[in-house]
């Protein structure tokens, strides 16, 4: 069971590896670019690091079960090690992201310290909530948003590919429509938010309860999962 897990995630790597050069690659790049733009022309720049790497999650989860799980089964994998497999990536994946994500505001900061124009500006997502603005909340903020948005992304492509795209389309209305009541809505928010004038308390503990229970349903769609997606047959 444990060398399926490790040439699972080995396998998980390899896949993540190519988009994981280009994301990084690109975010440096264009914050780079921007931080030389707001020094020479005096242009304001303000920039959120956290927003975009939160985007590639939820991205990255959602093609997850689409792009790994046929070849995984086919290569040998079980169902259950796959599952739990991905679990474990998607939490060395959130980590691997935020950690890289603090180095990258922490060395732009330090360039804004040598050289104070006030035309450019990077903040953190951890500055509109009630936590301290230091590098281990900024870690641990992006590491449990990441690994949120990998799991619902995770389920939410699980979804679509064993229920095909009415199952995946319906569970979206259904996601939408109870955000649309009322009730609903603020009863969600106010769960997981705590509102402090300007700044938002957050339940961590309440979220990564709901991301670990998000994985729950995907061992039982995959668990007779074909390796053709119900999207494509």
């Amino acid at each position: 069971m444990l060398n399926e897990i490790k040439a699972t995630l080995y396998y998980l790597g390899l896949d993540m590896k190519f988009s994981f050069k280009v994301f990084w690659s690109i975010l440096i790049l264009t914050t780079s670019a921007a931080f030389l733009l707001a020094l020479t022309l005096d242009i304001k720049m303000i920039f959120v690091t956290s927003a975009a790497i939160y985007i590639f999650c939820g991205i990255t989860g959602s093609l997850t079960t689409k792009e790994t799980f046929p070849y995984c089964i086919k290569l040998g994998a079980t169902r259950t090690n796959y599952t739990l497999s991905v679990l474990i990536y998607c939490a060395a994946v959130a980590f691997i992201f935020s950690l890289i994500n603090v180095g990258v505001i922490s060395i732009f900061k330090g360039l804004m310290h040598l050289n104070p124009s006030n035309q450019f500006f990077i903040y953190h997502i951890v500055e509109a909530t009630s936590l301290a603005n230091a590098w281990y909340n900024q870690l641990l903020v992006d590491a449990i948003v990441c690994f949120v948005l990998l799991s619902l992304g995770f389920l939410l492509g699980t979804i679509f590919y064993r229920l095909g795209l009415i199952g995946g389309f319906t569970t979206i209305a259904v996601l939408f429509i109870a955000v649309l009541i009322p009730y609903t809505r603020d009863a969600i928010l106010d769960l997981i938010l705590n509102m402090h004038g300007w700044q938002v308390g957050v339940n961590f503990l309440l979220i990564i309860g709901l991301a670990l229970v998000a994985y729950l349903p995907n061992w039982g769609l995959l668990r007779k999962a074909s390796t053709i997606s119900n999207a494509t047959r």
